[in-house]
């Protein structure tokens, strides 16, 4: 484990805040786990093991969404929401990040 739970939630506050904007609030964040070989659905490691944080996110009526984050680099995976939609990650140069449709 590269990162600690508190790491990643001050990272994950960031990376939420980024895509939700004036709908974030710091309560958002339900829970956070740690999966040293998680096999993922989607993104880059694909159908892959790869050590990963899932980070529960509130959502609308009484939903939860999914940000997953890489514990080997601290960035952000992709974003589940409840509705299976799921959106890859990118960061500008000024390090604002934003949700990029899977394609």
């Amino acid at each position: 484990m590269n990162y600690t739970e508190e790491q990643i939630k001050e990272k994950a506050k960031q990376i939420i805040k980024d895509l939700l904007d004036e709908f974030y609030s710091d309560e958002l964040i339900r829970k956070i786990l740690f999966k040293e070989n998680d096999t993922h659905l989607f993104g880059k490691y694909k159908g892959q093991k790869h050590p990963t944080w899932t980070v529960s996110v509130e959502a609308l009526f009484d939903n939860v969404d999914f940000l997953h984050i890489s514990d080997e680099t601290g960035e952000p995976l992709y974003y589940q929401n409840f509705n299976t939609f799921v959106f890859n990650i990118d960061k500008t140069p000024e390090g604002k990040y934003f949700k990029v449709n899977e394609e």
